[in-house]
């Protein structure tokens, strides 16, 4: 009986690997291109071996934080740190309350500070519209800010509140810092009230004339004249209608002038006044 030969089943793979190592040692000594692959090759290999070493050990944290501290060091040492921060904005912000939002100190290290989440810091600023944080190298960070437009004051629950256009509210405000902005009463009021300015307007015979704008929960506004000498009662939904006949009645007979306390504008087909007797016709 023949004896049975065992071949380890290593063997080929290692023979595969020789064959290889000495292929390309082969094509090293003939070109120039060999030897920079089998170089690149070996040294490929050591940072992969390096790697899975670390990997395996745990130790590629520690590692990683190694390398980011070196690269860190030397690039403070080459003076990539804040030197200055310059706000620009519009002059409403306090200069130092941005950079104390923004949570840079000088002496920092430039590229430590996340630039998102700084903007987002920024733009929680009441004041602030919309804002933009960069880096100028080598040591310079620069916030540009858009602020907020004051609109209008809103009254709610007694408190005066300055908003923006689109009904933002910037901050709490009183009518003797604000006295030519317009007041807004009514919960909704600061979402609706643009809307309805803009169509307010379109009429000439109410144009400065109107000191308040009053939202009710019906979904219509009065609106008050002449710092409360008259107020007239709009109609739920589309008021152009009812504007445009008061506007027209306006330039026969000068009503907004006359003795009148309040003008009823909410039924279609008539208009109400009520007279005010304080007031000479």
């Amino acid at each position: 009986m023949a004896a049975i030969k065992r071949v380890s089943p290593l063997k080929p793979g290692l023979r595969g690997a020789r064959n290889w190592v000495t292929a390309q040692v082969r094509a090293a000594s003939y070109s120039r291109k060999g030897a920079w692959r089998l170089a690149l090759g070996i040294v490929f290999m050591f940072f992969l071996i390096a790697f899975m070493g670390l990997w395996l050990g745990g130790f590629l944290p520690d590692a990683r934080k190694t390398g980011q501290d070196f690269v860190k060091n030397r690039l403070v040492a080459m003076g990539f740190v804040v030197n200055r921060v310059d706000v620009m904005g519009e002059g409403r912000l306090s200069e130092p309350a941005v950079r104390q939002v923004l949570g840079v100190n000088q002496g920092d290290y430039l590229f430590e500070l996340d630039l998102k989440s700084a903007q987002a810091r920024v733009e929680d600023i009441s004041w602030v519209e919309r804002a933009i944080v960069r880096r100028l190298w080598p040591d310079r960070i620069v916030v540009q800010i858009i602020e907020r437009k004051p609109y209008a004051l809103w009254q709610s629950d007694g408190d005066l509140h300055l908003i923006d256009r689109d009904g933002t509210v910037i901050q709490k405000a009183s009518a003797e810092n604000w006295p030519d902005m317009t007041l807004i009463v009514g919960a909704q009021a600061p979402e609706l009230y643009y809307e309805a300015e803009q169509k307010i307007r379109q009429f000439k015979s109410l144009d400065g004339r109107v000191s308040t704008l009053v939202y009710h929960n019906t979904g219509r506004w009065d609106l008050v004249l002449d710092d409360g000498a008259v107020r007239v009662k709009l109609p739920a939904g589309n008021f152009d209608p009812a504007l445009r006949a008061l506007s027209k009645l306006h330039g026969q007979t000068r009503i907004l002038d006359r003795a009148v306390s309040e003008i009823d504008l909410r039924l279609p087909d008539r208009i109400t006044f009520s007279p005010n007797p304080s007031k000479p016709s």
